[in-house]
């Protein structure tokens, strides 16, 4: 009897299904894809990963690794669903309010509490952490940093350590534009994927 495939292996089949029917030229020329015969090759963060061209399968350059559900979906999505002429715009929006549909509310930004609880009284290791995946400072959280999780779509992470009125909090800003390039959902995975990143350095 065969093994039951979990939501994640389905949703990932099926976008490697896509990819492999997409026009691989056209995704070179649109995002200037270092490339061979057997692979294409894309930043993700700090860590450059190989989409294997016949099969889709992704894993990380050097240590051939797979990639993790996040990143490959990520790398799907802005492979094969962006918009033709997609650009930054430059203005930041917190990740919940990305889509005019979404409804998490006031209750978005606690999405990431345990996260942030797990990080709390770490401050000066998780700079040193964002540092080292990458980060460049920004000034309005006790830690807040600015990373590229494509060349060209930037992300802010941001913690504030509690106090006795709040808890320790994590929120995410991504540019006002970044639905052209990924859908909603797929936001989640990159910053998830960047906290998974700082979890493990941490």
């Amino acid at each position: 009897m065969s093994e039951r495939k979990s939501n994640y292996d389905i949703q990932a089949d099926s976008a490697r299904e896509l990819f492999i029917k997409w026009d691989q030229e056209h995704m070179i020329s649109r995002f200037g894809l270092e490339h061979d015969k057997d692979f294409l090759y894309m930043d993700f963060f700090s860590e450059k990963y190989m989409i294997r061209r016949s099969t889709g399968e992704v894993v990380l350059e050097g240590s051939g690794e797979p990639a993790d559900f996040h990143a490959l979906m990520s790398i799907y999505d802005v492979l094969c669903y962006s918009k033709e002429g997609a650009a930054i715009s430059g203005e930041w929006r917190a990740l919940k309010n990305l889509s005019p549909h979404s409804n998490f509310g006031a209750s978005g930004r606690s999405l990431h509490q345990r996260e942030a609880e797990k990080l709390s009284g770490r401050l000066e290791k998780l700079k040193l952490v964002c540092e080292n995946l990458g980060g460049k400072p920004e000034t309005k959280a006790d830690a807040g940093y600015r990373f590229d999780a494509f060349t060209f779509m930037p992300l802010i992470f941001q913690f504030w350590e509690g106090d006795e009125e709040f808890p320790p909090s994590v929120n995410f800003l991504m540019d006002a534009n970044t639905m052209d390039f990924i859908r909603f959902e797929t936001a989640w995975y990159v910053a998830g994927h960047l906290l998974r990143m700082i979890n493990r350095s941490m």
